[in-house]
């Protein structure tokens, strides 16, 4: 490849020879000499001058031109080098794009089909190898493929080749010819000239890391020790992939809510870290999404932020002072797991509060108060909203450290009004003690329970653990996994080099990677048909979502059609 990057390997043996200078670009004379070369019928002179098919191959984009990867076996130190390859091209966004009989500089190899057909046999188990799939070439209907295919080269074929044809096409190649992109260069020869196009999406991360690092292993270290794996390789099974599932189905989803400058942000932040404020919002600075919230302290979107326990009762943080723990690395080494949605406290985001408190699927909501201000309107539009969607609340009062006795005394007597009006109905139930929380746990349909923070000193935090870690759990999305499959989009998203991006939460039912969805209504009430080209759930590319989990689905949608999505929309499988 041109420019190699410090992550390809064998870039002097992936092709059998570089393209040299033209020496004749009169295509009809050379094609005439019927010249072959590596025993392919391919024209020699032609070889190195074939003509330009696409832009010159790119490090740092998501496509990999290969000439041939026919005679690739999985013993050979090329296909170590192959895999390092594929896992570089997928490492930005989940998939990548082969092409198959193209040079490095974006010329036609002019290899044979059965040179193609060969090496694509290869790609096939090189992605299965390293946690990967073969995407299918969506070309609408098959009835359109069949009438395709006996209208153009398919029709000149024999049978059996015509056979090979149709099963690398169901298996996600799309195979171009070459008399189809040159129609008017002559010779019989070039009749067996192709390419072939293949998409390629991650489903398995950790087993196309465990296999690159298993290919790193020395020859030595082998010899030592054939009877048990390398020391230290991690090893990755189905169950483990259905057991990452499972756990963010069943992760409690609380709703985050309160007035402008009640510390919301800061709060979490605390919380997911298991750290201590500055007093000057460092915790907030570790969650917030946009430099304007940074700046201003104000949250403006809706930010969901994934926190673990372990067993007992710890929350899972990095042992590092400055890294923090990928969502993947908290859900893989936690028992139980909590999502905070962050809400907006602003009175003109009021709007974005409410679309989040209803598409958030909460099973509790916190209700964050400045002790130091008695509660506003705002904390009243707050209130009413847990109770229209019949989600308990819970009551967090923030900045108690250096707080005046009777601010927060008169905060907590208006606090508890608050609670008893008749639109809210709630019975305010102050918790200082575990015990205390233990006694309201079953109770909180109707009870409110109060706890006191301070984020910086770290008062009445360990509390607000012991509660987060005991709240049984409201909402069953795992009994919905037999229904049919529906998505709910929250959010849509146009990403460079992977196209339209649906995030959103699965509602019920299961989806694997590469199944045809329907998207949908638009606005004279239909549905785009389309597949699903790679998922993440928790920032981690996944084979399969299940009802309960917040998930990004990527889409095979044309420019025309993107432009049709829009946000609370639904995806719906076949």
């Amino acid at each position: 490849m041109a420019a190699m990057s410090p992550h390809h390997h064998h870039s002097d043996t992936d092709n059998e020879y570089r393209p040299g200078p033209p020496e004749s670009t009169n295509i009809s004379k050379d094609l005439s000499k019927g010249c072959t070369q590596d025993g392919v019928g391919i024209p020699s002179l032609l070889a190195r001058c074939g003509p330009q098919v696409m832009e010159p191959e790119s490090d740092h984009s998501t496509t990999e031109y290969k000439r041939s990867l026919s005679g690739v076996s999985q013993s050979s130190p090329r296909f170590a080098g192959l895999g390092t390859q594929l896992l570089y091209r997928l490492c930005h966004t989940g998939h990548c794009t082969y092409q198959l009989g193209v040079e490095d500089d974006g010329r036609h190899s002019l290899r044979s089909w059965e040179d193609c057909r060969r090496s694509f046999e290869v790609l096939c188990g090189l992605a299965e190898e390293f946690g990967a799939v073969v995407m299918p070439v969506w070309k609408g209907d098959e009835e359109e493929v069949e009438e395709a295919g006996a209208a153009g080269p398919l029709s000149c074929l024999d049978e059996v080749t015509r056979r090979q044809v149709k099963d690398v096409r169901s298996r996600g190649g799309l195979v171009t010819w070459f008399n189809e992109e040159f129609p008017g260069v002559p010779g019989g020869d070039i009749s067996d000239i192709c390419r072939i196009t293949v998409h390629v999406a991650q489903v398995d991360e950790n087993k196309g890391r465990t296999r690159s690092m298993s290919r790193k292993v020395s020859e030595t270290d082998l010899l030592a020790d054939r009877s048990s794996p390398p020391s230290g390789d991690p090893v990755v099974s189905d169950s483990e992939e259905d057991l990452f599932g499972r756990k963010i189905s069943g992760a409690m989803r609380i709703i985050v809510m309160g007035n402008v400058d009640a510390g919301k942000s800061t709060l979490v932040g605390s919380l997911t870290t298991d750290s201590r404020d500055d007093g000057r919002g460092s915790c907030r600075t570790k969650i917030m999404k946009h430099r304007h919230e940074i700046t201003t302290g104000r949250t403006s979107t809706v930010s969901h932020h994934t926190m673990g326990y372990t067993d007992g009762g710890k929350v899972k943080t990095s042992s590092h002072r400055v890294r923090t723990l990928t969502d993947e690395e908290v859900v893989r080494g936690s028992e139980r797991l909590i999502t905070f949605s962050d809400l907006c406290g602003h009175e003109k985001y009021l709007k974005t509060t409410v679309y989040g408190m209803a598409s958030g699927m909460g099973d509790y909501s916190l209700i964050v108060c400045n002790a130091r201000h008695p509660p506003t309107h705002m904390t009243h539009h707050h209130l009413n909203l847990s109770s229209s969607n019949n989600i308990p609340s819970i009551i967090v009062l923030t900045k108690i450290d250096g707080c005046p006795v009777h601010s927060r005394k008169n905060t907590v007597k208006e606090l508890k009004a608050l609670l008893k009006r008749p639109d809210v109905n709630r019975v305010p139930f102050d918790c200082t003690t575990e015990a205390d929380i233990d006694q309201c746990l079953d109770k909180l349909g109707r009870l409110s329970p109060i706890i006191y923070t301070s984020a910086v000193t770290g008062e009445g935090m360990d509390l607000l653990h012991y509660l987060l870690y005991r709240l049984p759990k409201r909402r069953r999305h795992e009994k919905k996994a037999a229904r049919p499959f529906e998505f709910l989009v929250d959010d849509l998203f146009n990403v460079e080099g992977v196209g339209a991006v649906a995030s959103g939460f699965v509602n019920s039912g299961k989806l694997q990677v590469a199944s045809q969805v329907f998207v949908g209504p638009m606005d004279d009430g239909s549905f785009i048909k389309t597949i699903v080209k790679s998922m993440h759930i928790a920032r981690t590319a996944t084979a399969t979502v299940m009802a309960g989990q917040s998930a990004c689905l990527a889409l095979g949608l044309s420019k025309i059609d993107r432009k049709k999505l829009r946000r609370g929309q639904g995806i719906l499988a076949s």
